[in-house]
């Protein structure tokens, strides 16, 4: 019967070049290494090897089966690696959330160092609004979510503040909006406000619109959309926009009565009273990390 040693020998003494490499590697003296691959023959009724040089080269049908072997060779890995996984008590899968106006440029290498510390995990990521990241975190529906503060809400999940991002004012270079001071709120009245809200149909507390003629998106990457198109206005975290303004692609509003710049606090949030796993855990410490430098 096969063995998956057998399989090892045969796949080591074909990378490695011979049978003293191979033994070298299995920690195994040489004759083992003959007196398997042998057997191994013998069991396939297939000759894997041609001897008829110092050193043995795999046959054609060698060749083929080689490619069977080394196959599983990494599925035999995989499973060590997975009932590893298993006895680390490492979650099996993951829901988490971010409001895409958290989603950083650089905000992948979080996700990027959780795959490789923990390969096996299954992740489910979702993109909402702030306000509806909460409400499915509340219903137990997301492990994780990333969030913009709700202040009203913390009574009802767990969290954990992770930093601030900072926003700004911006319209398209055509607009009015463009060249004049904005004293007071009431000098935006007129114009078209864009603003970002859910299916629970509710604007975050810290981004509430400020004018009455506003259109809703629940996304920020929309928002910023129409405002390039000239149709409106709209506060946008500032790694989004400073390289438009740079540019000259959008205008940064003079909002004076924005005394200093606006920094909008981040949470991770998490159901109340959950015990958070070790990949779970990774995850807001490494969040936690992120969000404390931008």
């Amino acid at each position: 019967m096969l063995s998956l040693e057998q399989i090892q020998m045969l796949v080591f003494s074909a990378e490695l070049g011979s049978f003293s490499a191979c033994a070298r590697r299995m920690g195994k003296v040489q004759s083992a290494i003959s007196h398997g691959i042998n057997a191994l023959e013998i069991d396939l009724g297939v000759e894997l090897f041609d001897r008829s040089s110092r050193k043995p080269t795999l046959t054609p049908a060698g060749e083929r089966i080689l490619k069977s072997a080394q196959a599983l060779l990494a599925q035999s890995t995989e499973i060590q690696n997975l009932a590893s996984s298993i006895l680390a008590r490492e979650e099996a899968v993951l829901r988490i959330a971010l409001d895409d106006g958290l989603i950083h440029p650089d905000s992948f290498e979080v996700l990027q160092k959780m795959s490789n510390a923990y390969p096996h995990v299954q992740l489910d990521i979702q993109v909402q609004t702030s306000t509806d990241i909460i409400q499915d975190v509340i219903q137990g529906q997301l492990d994780l979510g990333i969030v913009f503060s709700e202040i009203e809400a913390l009574n009802k999940i767990d969290f954990c503040y992770i930093g601030q991002v900072e926003w700004v004012a911006v319209c398209h270079p055509s607009s009015p909006l463009a060249s004049i001071p904005i004293e007071t709120p009431s000098t935006l009245i007129p114009h078209r406000q864009f603003a970002a809200r859910g299916r629970f149909k509710t604007e975050s507390q810290q981004l509430i619109s400020l004018t009455p003629k506003v259109w809703w998106s629940s996304s920020y990457e929309q928002i910023l959309k129409l405002v390039m198109q000239d149709l409106g206005w709209a506060y946008l975290p500032n790694f989004m926009v400073d390289r438009l303004i740079a540019e000259k692609k959008l205008m940064k509003m003079k909002v004076l009565f924005d005394h200093k710049v606006w920094s909008v606090p981040v949470d991770a949030v998490y159901k109340k009273g959950r015990i958070n796993g070790p990949v779970l855990q990774f995850l807001l410490d490494e969040f936690k990390h992120f969000y404390s430098k931008i």
